[in-house]
């Protein structure tokens, strides 16, 4: 946008009135780099779709409710162009975005997200304001550290009640009384009666929707109207009879009948969140994948007929919905080696493992054997290996205090950096590009910016260090850095304070310049960068076992329930390897959808892909370790995981 104090970085959604855009301040952030840029949310109101009084209405109404489950208007924007509300910008994206997922919530954490939308809604009814548009796509969220927050959004058509608190239906009279959405509104709403039971009634869509995977009536505008009105709530047994019976009241198709206040129905979930048939399963993760008996599949078969539903099947049958994961070891054996393990990486040349002093080097083979014979070993006595950092032709190697290159044309260990004793151990972290030309390290107090040039009198196997800039880093500890392409380094700070956990992800080009930066109400441990374009995969530390694929630009997160804490994991070009503490292997394809589970030895230190279609899984024991080879096949099926060994 021209003349615009706001710099759009990309658009995130579609509404009825406009689109909506994640932006960021164009003015340079204050030299103090602790701080981190503020996104925002601008909704665009186009003069055609919003007239003036939709938009002063929902403006009044995004002023006036301030509430942590309600999305805050900061300003107001005009340009030649348009006019956008400047509001709190949701990483998570919409309810229906989550929805849209395989499986993303477990039953409890699915509860606790209906109960702060119903904290919400009574904020805003005991105001008199009625929203009038409950359903996911209204409802964004964001990621703090027990998991997804929820945010009303999309007070457009909202209504404000003539006498606040009162619960008797009200007659609107604008001729656009019954807009809304069919599949949500209660069976007053269809004759242009709203109250705050008609919200109450939205929400008990919702919750169905959540645990069943579908909604509980569907078709047409005109079959939904006659559903709303006439036909009967059914449930599977899987779901158990307390929370039942609290769907079956919110739905009701009396209004008198239903929850008084949105309140009332939040305290009866919080009291059937500890009711021992709903605790013993709060960690399943909902939908059920095969909630309904034969006496219920009629119900969902027919409900489904919605277009929109049908669509979102078609588009999931074009993803390739593995199913099966079958493995076998490449080799009968697990290789040997004579120390514990730091570091394992693979690129599609080599296979690197630090172990000890030493780093060793394994050309990719195929499916021949592999031996320690075939190693490269190059010694770095007495420096302890931390990390490797591969680049196309050798690799980068970190130890405590020094920063070595290893070229392939001879793996004779150059010295590039020597931070010294007195700096103390663990006194840098770097990152290199793929091509190895550019390099960037984190030493206390500031980050450094290299070239990395070819030695002219050693041509490619040594290389000239040259500092193009420095950044002043005020932060007590070191930030992981990773290189998002050829032009761009990413350093981020995870923060697992118990009260306030966090992340900051800042961006730099490699000369040294800051981009932008943004930071995640959640501490995420160990990232990978995945085969989309400035998109990661992250193991959040602490909360219930999940993975986050994070894409950065704009900020998009995803969350991901497993069944157990990942303490490993690699992204392959086929899919992500997680690895549990007990050895428990998930394996997920690019989508992030599950499709297998197998055992392997437990522990393990680090997990690499191996050739087109394997994995190395490296475990430790106290004076070795072990690295297993394995062949992974991901079928097309839903039979059992075989499992070879």
């Amino acid at each position: 946008m021209q003349h615009s104090k706001y710099r759009i970085l990309g658009l995130v959604g579609q509404g009825q009135f406009g689109r909506v855009f994640c932006a960021s301040l164009r003015e340079a952030p204050p030299q103090d780099s602790r701080l981190t840029s503020q996104l925002v949310a601008l909704k665009e109101l186009s003069h055609q779709k919003a007239p003036t009084s939709e938009f002063l209405r929902e403006l009044w109404f995004l002023i006036t409710l301030q509430h942590p489950n309600i999305v805050t208007c900061r300003a107001l924007e005009h340009t030649a162009t348009g006019r956008y509300l400047v509001m709190d910008y949701c990483e998570g994206g919409t309810l229906r975005n989550l929805l849209k997922q395989d499986r993303p919530l477990r039953l409890l954490e699915g509860l606790q997200l209906v109960m702060e939308v119903l904290a919400g809604l009574d904020y805003a009814h005991r105001r008199g304001v009625v929203h009038c548009d409950i359903k996911p796509e209204n409802i964004l969220l964001t990621l703090g550290a027990k998991g997804w927050s929820p945010r009303l959004s999309d007070f457009g058509i909202a209504r404000r009640l003539p006498e606040i608190g009162t619960t008797r239906l009200h007659q609107e009279l604008s001729p656009d009384a019954t807009v809304g959405s069919p599949a949500y509104m209660a069976p007053e709403r269809f004759y242009g009666l709203f109250s705050p039971m008609s919200d109450i009634y939205a929400v008990g869509i919702l919750l169905f929707e959540l645990l069943m995977g579908y909604r509980p009536f569907g078709g047409t505008p005109g079959d939904l109207r006659w559903a709303h009105l006439n036909q009967r709530l059914q449930f599977p047994d899987a779901i158990p009879e307390p929370l039942q019976a609290i769907v079956k009241k919110s739905l009701e198709k009396l209004p008198a009948r239903r929850f008084a206040s949105a309140s009332q129905m939040a305290q009866a979930l919080r009291l059937i969140m500890y009711d021992p048939a709903v605790r013993q399963l709060g960690d399943c993760i909902i939908p059920w994948e095969n909630p309904t008996t034969s006496g219920d599949k009629s119900l969902k078969s027919e409900t489904e007929s919605l277009l929109e539903v049908e669509e979102e099947k078609a588009s999931l049958s074009a993803i390739n919905l593995l199913r099966s994961v079958r493995y076998s070891l490449s080799q009968p054996k697990p290789l040997i080696l004579p120390a514990p393990l730091t570091a394992l990486i693979a690129t599609e040349t080599y296979l690197y493992a630090a172990v000890g002093t030493e780093v060793k080097v394994w050309s990719q083979p195929g499916k021949q054997l592999v031996t320690e014979e075939m190693s490269i070993s190059i010694s770095l006595m007495p420096e302890i290996v931390r990390g490797i950092l591969p680049v196309s032709n050798g690799c980068c190697v970190l130890t405590p205090q020094k920063l070595y290159w290893l070229n392939e044309r001879s793996w004779e260990p150059q010295c590039l950096l020597d931070m010294g004793l007195r700096q103390g151990p663990d006194a840098l972290k770097a990152a290199v590009d793929s091509y190895g030309n550019w390099l960037t390290v984190a030493v206390p107090g500031e980050l450094r910016f290299y070239s990395l040039a070819a030695n002219s009198t050693a041509g490619d196997q040594k290389k000239a260090l040259k500092l193009i800039a420095t950044v002043p880093l005020p932060e007590h500890y070191l930030p992981e850095l990773k290189f998002l392409d050829r032009r761009h380094v990413l350093a981020v700070w995870p923060d697992n304070e118990p009260k306030n956990p966090q992340t900051i992800f800042r961006v730099y080009t490699r000369r040294g310049t800051s981009v932008g930066s943004v930071r995640l109400s959640a501490s995420v441990g160990q990232m990978l960068l995945t085969p989309e374009p400035y998109t990661l995969l992250g193991i959040p530390q602490g909360g219930k076992a999940a993975v986050l694929l994070m894409k950065l630009w704009p900020l998009k997160v995803a969350r991901i329930p497993l069944e157990s804490l990942p303490v490993s994991a690699c992204v392959a070009n086929w899919g992500w390897v997680l690895a549990d503490v007990g050895g428990q292997i998930e394996v997920l394809n690019s989508q992030g959808i599950q499709v297998g589970s197998f055992s392997s030895p437990a522990s393990p230190r680090a997990i690499a892909p191996w050739g087109n279609r394997g994995v190395v899984i490296a475990v430790n024991t106290q004076e070795e370790s072990h690295l297993h080879f394995l062949d992974v096949d991901v079928e097309e099926s839903n039979s059992p995981s075989i499992v070879k060994g």
